[in-house]
């Protein structure tokens, strides 16, 4: 990096984390810090969203994804894309609920014993997540400084920023930065497109080079037709259960800015996702057109597809066992992001992009941090050891213990050895209790026992089957089951694989089961079907919300409930068509 670059990434981070350290002036209580005060506007809202949603991993695990498996890598995060328009109809399920946490509602529904469950599941979830991120955070540094950054370097300079951050600024402060590295992250994932189809002489000259195949939305291995078809239904079921929802879902005035803010942040989010998939086919182009330094293209070639592969490259890669050529071939594709920010971007524009993502993911980082102190200060502390403390001691504990989501989260960064490798993880994890919380809502007969032999059939099939299981397998070489599912390119079989016997485990273990009484479900559907601004409704039934915020109805939600509620839905739905068929569209652009 020029000098003028490294100028650049450290104004800009400073800028950052000035503004997120002032808003501790504005913090008075731990409701302002975990939750914001819930009064954010819906262009703050959907920035949170976006911010909170986007970070490296998302670039670096789709462009890779794309420089190997054509456009069809994009549904590494367009397995969100019909799971979207749901945001309108459950973002106000969570504004409505008056919780901090989702751990809080474990608690209403089932028990403290699940609430303490879905917090330690919600802490690794966070960990799982801060891993993935530092270690695109090191991918991207390696490549952009051609090797010169150390991955410990980088991983180590980044915590040190979002950990400061994080404790001075809490959720207020994450929302205001994310206001402007929103519109960061929108230019960051569509500037290198122009430059690169500049470079490589526009779409006409991108389809020549490239085989047609690649342009196809899906591909014969990894993002197959069955994986887009299952992955799609799972994300459904574990968007719900991501601990950080609650958080994006609840922090605005009303029910109607965590509505536009959750789907219509995430829809920009899709949008991006097209140009970090352009990227990856135009850093192939560049390859295959000889426009790339010979050490680029060498350190990519392993991930190129077959058709366009050297043969020399072909040849090594087939005499490899087959865990290790996998990995070699991820760890490949995953350069092309950073690659592309460095053979592509002039001076200046290169350091703005890598300040950009920084700052990306400092603010999500800072996100998970919050959320992650929230678990313990409220969930654990305040209702375990200190039912009494002060809301000052409960804030004071809550700045300090998000610091057990960095440690864990380190840890994971070197232990994931590609990006994809910790998406899948983390895309898969939530699923376990967000099955759980899904069917409790639609189904009132839904027990406490049920739910825990459902996580007690799901859990030991998740972990044997997939990470974990490939971390024992070493040590029981004649059990071939053990982490069978692992790799990336399985994630849909994964998911299946535990969620069928858990939906049939929960289904007959709560019809074996005492139901809970009918009071405390009446209670805890009241508490979610009352709609922000008819509070009294709440009071004369005796419920006292955990944190209401802001009470005030938007004039929208409290005039045309049901107009707002299922048009907005229809609404969203349309607009995914029409951003899935622009994607398809887009693949034929310059084509003969």
């Amino acid at each position: 990096m020029a000098g003028i670059d490294i100028a650049i990434i450290v104004v800009y981070l400073g800028l950052m984390a000035a503004l997120g350290i002032m808003q501790n002036a504005h913090i008075k209580s731990s409701g302002d810090y975990f939750a914001g005060g819930r009064k954010f506007s819906k262009f703050l809202m959907m920035m949170h969203a976006l911010g909170t949603g986007t970070h490296a991993d998302d670039p670096v695990g789709v462009t890779g994804s794309a420089l190997q498996r054509g456009m069809s890598g994009i549904w590494w995060t367009f397995c969100y894309l019909f799971a979207t328009p749901l945001y309108w109809i459950i973002a106000p399920v969570f504004r409505r609920s008056r919780y901090i946490t989702s751990a809080d509602f474990f608690e209403e529904r089932f028990s403290s014993g699940l609430a303490i469950l879905y917090t330690i599941l919600g802490v690794l979830t966070f960990s799982v997540q801060t891993g993935m991120m530092l270690r695109a955070t090191a991918t991207i540094a390696h490549g952009i400084s051609g090797g010169a950054i150390p991955d410990w370097a980088a991983i180590g300079g980044m915590t040190a920023v979002f950990v400061a951050y994080s404790y001075f600024g809490g959720l207020m402060a994450t929302i205001v930065t994310e206001s402007i590295q929103g519109v960061l992250i929108v230019v960051m994932s569509l500037l290198l497109v122009p430059y690169g189809l500049l470079r490589l002489g526009g779409f006409a000259r991108l389809h020549e080079l490239v085989p047609a195949v690649q342009f196809s939305l899906h591909a014969p291995e990894e993002t197959t037709l069955g994986f887009i078809v299952i992955m799609s239904f799972v994300t459904v079921i574990g968007i719900v259960a991501q601990p950080h929802i609650m958080e994006v879902c609840s922090a605005g005035k009303t029910e109607f800015e965590g509505r536009v803010g959750f789907t219509y942040g995430n829809f920009v989010k899709r949008f991006c996702a097209m140009g970090w998939t352009l990227t990856g086919l135009i850093v192939l182009g560049l390859a295959l057109a000889g426009r790339l330094p010979p050490d680029d293209k060498a350190r990519l070639s392993p991930a190129f597809p077959k058709a366009v592969q050297p043969a020399e490259v072909q040849r090594s890669l087939d005499a490899m066992p087959k865990p290790r050529r996998d990995a070699l071939q991820r760890q490949a594709r995953e350069l092309a992001f950073p690659t592309a920010i460095r053979v592509l971007l002039p001076t200046g524009a290169r350091g703005l992009m890598f300040a950009a993502i920084l700052a990306a993911q400092m603010s999500t980082l800072s996100a998970f941090m919050v959320a992650g102190s929230a678990f313990f200060s409220r969930n654990v502390y305040q209702r375990y050891l200190r039912p009494q403390a002060p809301d000052e001691q409960v804030l004071r504990v809550g700045r300090f213990s998000g610091l057990i989501v960095v440690v864990l989260g380190i840890g994971f960064a070197f232990m994931f050895k590609s990006v994809v490798e910790g998406l899948k993880e983390f895309l898969l994890l939530a699923t376990i209790t967000g099955l759980l919380m899904w069917v409790s809502v639609i189904w009132r007969r839904t027990t406490t026992a049920g739910a825990w032999i459902s996580f007690l059939v799901m859990a030991p099939i998740f972990l044997l089957l997939g990470k974990v299981g490939s971390l024992l397998q070493p040590l029981f070489p004649g059990v071939a089951w053990l982490g069978m599912y692992s790799p990336p390119k399985y994630a849909h079989l994964h998911a299946v694989s535990y969620l069928a016997p858990g939906l049939i485990a929960l289904v007959i273990g709560s019809l074996l089961t005492r139901p809970k009484p009918k009071e405390v479900l009446d209670r805890f559907h009241l508490l979610i079907n009352t709609p922000v601004g008819q509070e009294e409704r709440l009071k004369e039934a005796g419920i006292e919300a955990v944190y209401a915020g802001n009470t005030e109805a938007h004039p929208w939600e409290a005039t045309h409930p049901k107009l707002v509620h299922w048009g907005g839905f229809i609404v969203a739905f349309l607009f995914a068509l029409s951003i899935l068929g622009l994607t398809w569209l887009l693949g034929w652009v310059g084509s003969p």
